[in-house]
Parts: C-alpha cells; sequence; structure tokens
C-alpha cells in the first residue's frame, strides 16, 4: 500500500531524513521547509498525508492543522504531528486542532509505519466515499454540503475484562455525552456486535478472556463493524502486539495510564470522522436511488428500466421475457376534469396495484407520464405473456381509484427473443399498446409482425 506524503519540517536535515526513510519503504514523499508554502503545496500535489512538525517560523504547525481541518478541500487529509514536543498540553492541543496523531522525535520507524499503513487506510476508504458524493453532487443529486452537517455525540462500545478501567472510561466517556456500553473480552459477550451500531470501539489489548487481536480480525471482517473505528489501549511494553492490531485495521491506540484528556479527543476525532463517513453514505445511497426512483410514484424510473433491459435482451436465450408497455386511457381527460393532483393520485395507486399484483421477480417502471412498462421474467408462451397482462387490465378496471372516476389501461405485449434489442422490444410493445387505444382502449393486444399502420394510430389518446 503505497501513498503520496507531504512532510514539513523547518529543519532540512529532519525533513530529508524522514524523506529518505518514506522512500525507502515505497511511499512518494516531498519535503518543504517553509510552512509558508503548505496550503500551496497540498493543493497542487494533493497528498494523501501530511506529516507536520510543530515548531515552525512563520506558521506553526497547530496554524497549519487548524486551517486544514477549516477548509473542505483539504479537511479530509489526515495530518500527523512529528515534534520534539513532550509535553501533554502540546499533544492535547494538536488533538484539539484535527490531527490524527501525535508523534515524539525520534520517531520508532515500525511504529510510524504502521501509523501511516492505518491512516492511508481510511483516507482511501474516505476518498472512495467522497469521490461517489462529488459525482452525485455533480449530477444535483446531493447538496455538496455535507460537512456542515451537525454531529451527533455519538457511541461508543468499550472492550475490557478490568471493571475499574472499564467503569472509569464509560463515566468519563458519558459525561462528555456519548453513549457508552461496555463487554468483556470472551466470545460469549460478543453478540453485542452484531446487535448494535457503535461509532467507535475501544478494545484493551490487556484482555485476559480472549485474544484481542482476534476479535479485531473478526470485526473488521465484519460488514457490520468493518468501517468502524477502533481504538486500542495498549500498556508501554505491549509494542508488538500493538503494531500487530495497527496491521490488522485498527484506527488509533492510547497508551495505559490513560491520559482522560487524550482519551475524550481521540474519541471525538474518531466519532467526527465516523459519522460524516456514514452520513456521506446515506446521501451516495439516497442519490443512486433517486438515480433509479421515480420520486412520484416510488417506482423505477426510466433510465432504470432501459439499463435493466439492456441486461435482460444480452441474457434472452437463457431468460424468456415478456414486456408489457401500459397506458391510462384518457388520462388527458382525467386531468381535465378532476385536476392534476388527482390524476397524480391515480398514477400512483396504478403504480401501488401493478407492483402488488405481480412477482418479486418482476419490474414495474414508470415509462414517462401516464405509461408504465412492466418486465415479466420466466414467461416461455405467449399466451402466459397475455394472461399476465389481461390480469393487470381486469385487476385496474375493477378498482375503485375515485368515487366519479372509472380506471382503465390499455396493455401492448412484446416478447423476447429472435436477437431483438431493447429498444426493438419497446417499440414492438409501444406499437401494440397503441393498437390496443385506436381498437377501443381498455384490452390487451400482443405485438405481431404486422400490426396497423402506426401513421395513423397517431394522436389517439
Amino acid at each position: 500500500m503505497t501513498a503520496r506524503l507531504l512532510i514539513v519540517d523547518d529543519v532540512a536535515s529532519n525533513g530529508r531524513l524522514l524523506e529518505a526513510l518514506l522512500m525507502a519503504n515505497y511511499y512518494v514523499a516531498k519535503f518543504i521547509s517553509d510552512s509558508r508554502t503548505v496550503m500551496a503545496t497540498v493543493e497542487a500535489w494533493e497528498p494523501d498525508v501530511i506529516l507536520l512538525d510543530i515548531m515552525m517560523p512563520h506558521i506553526d504547525g497547530y496554524e497549519i492543522c487548524k486551517l486544514l481541518k477549516s477548509q473542505p478541500a483539504t479537511a479530509h487529509i489526515p495530518v500527523i504531528m512529528v515534534t520534539a514536543l513532550k509535553d501533554r498540553p502540546d499533544r492535547h492541543r494538536a488533538l484539539a486542532v484535527g490531527a490524527d496523531e501525535f508523534l515524539i522525535k525520534p520517531v520508532e520507524t515500525e511504529i510510524l509505519l504502521a501509523r501511516l499503513r492505518g491512516t492511508i487506510r481510511l483516507k482511501q476508504l474516505l476518498d472512495e466515499w467522497r469521490s461517489r458524493g462529488n459525482s452525485a453532487t455533480a449530477l444535483g443529486l446531493i447538496s455538496g454540503r455535507l460537512q456542515d452537517s451537525p454531529v451527533s455525540n455519538g457511541s461508543a462500545l468499550i472492550v475490557e475484562d478490568l471493571l475499574t478501567r472499564s467503569s472509569w472510561i464509560q463515566n468519563l466517556l458519558s459525561q462528555s455525552g456519548i453513549r457508552t456500553a461496555v463487554v468483556k473480552g470472551d466470545n460469549g459477550s460478543l453478540t453485542v456486535f452484531d446487535e448494535g451500531n457503535f461509532d467507535l470501539i475501544i478494545i484493551s489489548l490487556s484482555l485476559m478472556s480472549g485474544d484481542p487481536l482476534r476479535l479485531l480480525a473478526r470485526l473488521k471482517a465484519s460488514a457490520i463493524t468493518r468501517d468502524t473505528p477502533i481504538l486500542l489501549m495498549a500498556e508501554a511494553d505491549q509494542r508488538a502486539i500493538l503494531i500487530s492490531g495497527l496491521d490488522l485495521g485498527a484506527s488509533d491506540c492510547i497508551t495505559i495510564p490513560i491520559d482522560e484528556d487524550e482519551l475524550l479527543l481521540r474519541a471525538k476525532n474518531h466519532i467526527r470522522r465516523k459519522q460524516y463517513q456514514d452520513r456521506l453514505r446515506t446521501d451516495v445511497g439516497n442519490a443512486l436511488e433517486l438515480a433509479a426512483i421515480d420520486p412520484m410514484t416510488q417506482i423505477f424510473n426510466r433510465r432504470y428500466l432501459m439499463n435493466f433491459l439492456d441486461r435482460l435482451c444480452n441474457d434472452a436465450k437463457e431468460v424468456k421475457f415478456a414486456v408489457l408497455m401500459i397506458d391510462v386511457d384518457h388520462f388527458k381527460s382525467i386531468n381535465d376534469r378532476f385536476g392534476h393532483i388527482i390524476g397524480d393520485q391515480v398514477l400512483i395507486k396504478l403504480a401501488k396495484l401493478l407492483h402488488s399484483s405481480l412477482r418479486k421477480s418482476d419490474v414495474v417502471a414508470r415509462f414517462g407520464g401516464e405509461e408504465f412498462v412492466v418486465l415479466v421474467a420466466g414467461i416461455f408462451s405467449e399466451r402466459k405473456a397475455m394472461y399476465v397482462a389481461e390480469k393487470l387490465r381486469s385487476s385496474v378496471q375493477e378498482e375503485l381509484f375515485h368515487p366519479e372516476l372509472d380506471v382503465t389501461i390499455s396493455i401492448g405485449v412484446a416478447m423476447s427473443g429472435n436477437g431483438l434489442s431493447a429498444s426493438e422490444l419497446l417499440r414492438a410493445a409501444d406499437e401494440a399498446l397503441y393498437d390496443a387505444k385506436y381498437n377501443g382502449r381498455n384490452r390487451v393486444i400482443l405485438a405481431t409482425g404486422d400490426l396497423g399502420d402506426i401513421e395513423r394510430r397517431k394522436g389517439v389518446e
């Protein structure tokens, strides 16, 4: 796993040494020493991670990190502070302005590389969702103002066998409004993972009733918890198991004895990032639904229908199906007499009726206006296709749409096969539909090779 890493340090020897180390591990690294050029370099080079010194002339690392996190174009880029500062207030301040990690010089190579691997994994996951979100925004399907959305206090699951420590952490998080739950590390207690949706999972690496690494592997393999940030609590002498945990997918770590301010800052940062990611995923999912669903009738739209029909035609040798083109008879008269609100209600009710009258394997879509298309899979005979269409027609005729309104439909039926494309099938069903309307409406007509002249049927409502 490689990435583009930007190193910012006013001491050239430090920056060049770190650059060489990262390039030796097959990262693409760039070093700059002037903190005033950071924003321009980030905009031009688009790094995946920024390794940032704190004590620099002109603009210090705190201000740079704060500026990066305040800009929508750069807020998603992880920042790792690499500094000689060792005091707790310095670490707290770095995390408070949005830094993802705080490493003290001289940095242990294995710890740095492990933290980088975890940070890059999270960045790539977020980049994927951001890319989908940008595409949806460009299509006008979402607003593009996701980062302005409020963040709730969130929830955290604590996995710890030591009661005194788990109670202390639970009280600390709860006082900040974070909802908490506590389980032990034994497998019998882990059903809570499958039952709850948490914004953060905190795992002790000192579990006595289970293997913390095996638990971590299970969480990263589960679809429910795969993207949930995991914070590891490690003793000072657990360096090896900590590195293994980061490589297995843990998002972050904190050393025991735990600094309560640091724990709160790390927890809140991870919860904020998780909720942002969840909102982005939801918005993208809604956008995809908007791209496939007709907003008024809540059935598939024409775009989805055409894509699905193209796939069906490509597989038509194995799967036979029928295309039913449906049109509401005298729909213009319904709108003129009762108004467009009643007309819309007729279309909504008709969509529900068609959907409920068919199998789950069948597809119902609004083709446009008062026209609908039904794709009936597994139909191997014209007789069966006509039976399904006639059943739909009679169901509509018997349904009460409005006390003063009788609603009927006309249906044109076309069968797959003979190498017909999606557009050819729809044209055949459409011609049969117009033939049904021309010959009296409220009837079903099967497409044949000698349908009536479509020119003489134009204008038939």
